[in-house]
């Protein structure tokens, strides 16, 4: 072999050296590619910051211009750009950059009029994926970074699916959340050893106890359904459904409020699902269902004194109307029987008019025919309903002179200061009944006193609730409804005033009710 063959087959070798050289190193600069690929694909975060990433990446293993990352929503056939990098294609104004695409086909002819430009399908299953790339204007792809993308494809269309479903758990984790915090319901998560692991703010207003001080207690301490009356710790409704994983749908309980006083309750409780190896734990779901109870009770309490008032005035009318027709009474008898039928139908009349007034009462706002009008002419106008009746002499007035006028209902006045001069009639029938008034602070005051059996101090906030009298009243079998000091209470606040049961200042036996009027034009007022 000559020298020059010899130079030409070491010039052979060096070049099949480079090659090698080059292949290896285009091989390494591939794998550390993916290598960057997999570091930034495992390091998860939201699709748009991936995206990004990995569009970074790809200007610079592609020599590209720009690129553009598209997505599909669930059930929807258009593209969404998520992430953009580098510029926009040299035919396209920024307005063009990465727009939003009706569909793949969309998307493959808009790649297409990009010179040189390219689209990877990295998913073409619904929803699919695909990443738009282009070079700089007048130069051409690196087709082995472009390799690496392809190469990558399936490891990216994962990961970036995962980042999706990261990202929906997210905002299904917010929007739960959010309901959870934001529900009025009280709602409680324990754990498998029936500790408190979550606690929802109404919650924490009901019970008198924040979040951080529920954390780690056994519930039973928390709610106090034992103390409140509700059930014993070891029927805990929550301790059930974790055992035997079959969820309560309605249970009625009681817990213990704020303020230490039971609160009902009707609940709903579930297990919930633990992470493996833990046991399952349970969440219950409480509203406060006293408001309904108390109503409850009160449309019980309704029935029962309706129809218990509505039966002995009915059974005295039957019997003096069949009297009547079948016995031979001389007329002073039948007159005396046709009188007491009267009375007995004036009871029934007035127990109807008390349930039409509690409907009308409760109407909010209560709408009132105000005018000005003095207090002496609302009270004249009772002695006029008393003394057809016979009782004007029982009435005695301790006014001062000249009073102010009244912004009032003239009606609605007249009716409680009849209900509250009838009322002390009832109770005590031979007393007298004194009506006074003065100037309380813009307000006028008025009080009705009468010497009768009293009302006890513990029931004097009650009596004034529908259909509650007071154990001396009801003991005293007097016959009555519960309703009269009620609607005046009721007509008295739609005034603007304030009723009350006091003791008589002059210490005798019976019962003051003291009630407030607005004085006409008055410009301030205190409380009543």
């Amino acid at each position: 072999m000559d020298a020059e063959q010899l130079h030409h087959r070491i010039r052979s070798l060096e070049r099949e050296r480079r090659r090698a050289f080059e292949d290896a190193q285009r091989e390494a600069d591939a794998l550390f590619a993916q290598y960057q690929l997999s570091q930034l694909l495992a390091s998860g975060g939201t699709v748009s910051e991936l995206g990004t990433a990995v569009l970074l990446e790809l200007l610079r293993l592609a020599d590209a211009a720009g690129a553009a990352l598209y997505l599909q929503r669930e059930g929807d056939a258009r593209l969404i750009q998520i992430a953009v990098a580098g510029s926009p294609p040299a035919h396209a104004g920024p307005e063009r950059f990465a727009p939003r695409l009706d569909d793949i086909a969309a998307a493959r002819a808009w790649i297409a009029g990009i010179p040189a430009g390219r689209v990877i399908a990295l998913s073409e299953a619904d929803p699919c994926m695909l990443l738009a790339v282009w070079p700089p204007a007048g130069a051409a792809l690196d087709d082995d970074g472009l390799r690496v993308a392809l190469l990558a494809r399936h490891e990216l269309a994962v990961a970036f699916a995962g980042a999706r479903l990261r990202e929906a758990l997210a905002q299904e984790r917010h929007e739960l959340g959010a309901i959870v915090d934001g529900a009025t319901d009280l709602i409680l998560q324990v754990d498998a050893e029936d500790l408190v692991v979550r606690l929802n703010p109404a919650g924490q207003r009901q019970l008198g106890i924040s979040a951080t001080g529920a954390m780690g207690r056994i519930c039973g301490e928390v709610l106090g359904c034992e103390v409140a009356g509700g059930h014993r710790i070891a029927e805990c409704p929550l301790a059930e459904v974790r055992v035997s994983g079959v969820p309560i749908a309605y249970h009625e309980t009681a817990v213990r409020g704020a303020g230490g006083q039971p609160i009902r309750v009707a609940g709903s409780y579930a297990a919930t699902p633990s992470g493996a190896g833990a046991g399952a734990g349970a969440t219950a779901i409480l509203r406060d269902i006293s408001a309904t109870k108390a109503l409850e009770d009160l449309r019980e309490g309704f029935v029962a004194t309706v129809s218990h008032e509505l039966r002995t005035p009915l059974a005295l009318i039957r019997g003096y109307a069949e009297s009547l027709q079948h016995l031979d009474l001389d007329p002073e008898q039948q007159r005396l029987f046709v009188q007491r039928i009267d009375e007995a139908t004036g009871r029934l009349s007035a127990l109807v008019d008390q349930v039409l007034d509690i409907t009308h009462l409760q109407a909010d706002p209560l709408i009132l025919e105000r005018t000005y009008a003095t207090f002496p002419s609302l009270v004249a106008r009772l002695q006029g309903e008393l003394d057809v009746a016979g009782r004007t002499d029982q009435l005695v007035l301790d006014l001062p002179p000249a009073l102010p006028m009244l912004d009032v209902d003239v009606g609605r006045v007249g009716q409680v200061l009849s209900n509250l001069v009838g009322n002390a009639h009832k109770y005590a029938p031979e007393s007298p009944v004194v009506i006074g008034a003065s100037i309380d602070d813009g307000w006028l005051a008025v009080t009705v006193d009468d010497e009768g059996i009293g009302v006890p101090e513990a029931e004097r906030g009650l009596v004034t609730e529908p259909f509650h009298r007071a154990w001396n009243v009801r003991e005293s079998r007097i016959p009555g409804t519960g309703l009269g000091l009620f609607i005046c209470r009721r007509l008295v606040e739609a005034h603007g005033g304030r009723l009350e049961i006091l003791d008589r200042p002059d210490e005798r036996t019976g019962t003051r009710v003291r009630f407030t009027l607005p004085l006409a034009l008055s410009q301030e007022r205190g409380g009543g």
